[in-house]
């Protein structure tokens, strides 16, 4: 098998659902490939690490439309062995700016270090062939932050929106004060709530999947307006599933300078304290 490093571990697959795959890269990213009977649809493509072109296409040999669920390189590091990709016009900023010097090598021998970036809207719908998903703008993590509704598998895809670990609500190209991130990302889930009929399952991501949408939705909702409200009860550190406590070096999250975790039930978050 091509793209495993010694122990086998750079790229992983299994099928989640008839001709749905979830893919990851040392199970840092799950990536998924949705196949239709015209085409096939990468849903993000890793950090850079290793060919994940050639990796899909031993899955299919369908054309293979990539799609970012936003900008950040450990989404859209992969893109550069397309011709062209698709994103969120708000994710075109930072999609090309690897988070390390390593990150940067990863791209030396990429086919494509122009590749074209094509826009995705709210609204959008992409036809792969008796397979039909619907696009969702849900920026909160992120500017460009969309999500994906299936309607062959009725699956959520939501990128680092929602998921088992944490929440990060600091990453973005912009910095804006907690409680307006905290307020756009709780009116992202009572959407995402709202639209319940469309979709069974929530697949993030990061750290464990699938998410069961009503308790996960439900208590992102109330620790989002804990957070508004100001009465989010402080973790004792950073620590939890997919984080380290903050003692850890990490060359890209310390420029954020000091960070809080809250919780509440199955949600959590993770923020830069607010001085």
């Amino acid at each position: 098998m091509i793209n495993q490093d010694s122990s086998g571990n750079l790229f992983g697959k299994w099928e989640i659902a008839k001709n749905t795959w979830c893919i990851t890269n040392r199970w840092s990213n799950f990536m998924y490939l949705l196949i239709g009977e015209e085409k096939a649809l990468l849903i993000d493509s890793g950090t850079g690490e290793g060919n994940i072109r050639k990796f899909v296409e031993q899955i299919t040999d369908k054309p293979i439309m990539v799609v970012n669920t936003h900008g950040h390189f450990d989404h859209t590091g992969g893109n550069f062995w397309w011709e062209e990709v698709w994103m969120h016009r708000e994710s075109e900023e930072c999609a090309r700016n690897a988070f390390n010097d390593w990150g940067e090598d990863w791209l030396k021998d990429k086919d494509y270090p122009n590749y074209k970036i094509n826009y995705l809207k709210e609204g959008d719908v992409i036809e792969l062939g008796n397979r039909k998903v619907k696009v969702l703008h849900i920026p909160a993590h992120n500017e460009g932050s969309i999500a994906f509704i299936d309607d062959f598998t009725r699956g959520l895809f939501c990128g680092d929106e929602l998921e088992s670990g944490q929440v990060l609500l600091f990453v973005r190209n912009e910095n804006i004060p907690l409680k307006e991130v905290a307020a756009n990302h709780r009116a992202n889930m009572e959407r995402l709530k709202s639209m319940r009929q469309e979709y069974d399952m929530i697949w993030p991501s990061h750290n464990g999947l699938p998410l069961l949408p009503d308790r996960y939705l439900e208590d992102f909702i109330t620790l989002d307006s804990q957070i508004i409200e100001g009465t989010a009860k402080v973790c004792e550190n950073t620590g939890g599933f997919g984080w380290g406590t903050g003692e850890e070096k990490n060359e890209f999250f310390e420029r954020f300078g000091e960070l809080e975790r809250v919780n509440y039930g199955v949600a959590s978050v993770v923020y830069q304290k607010e001085i």
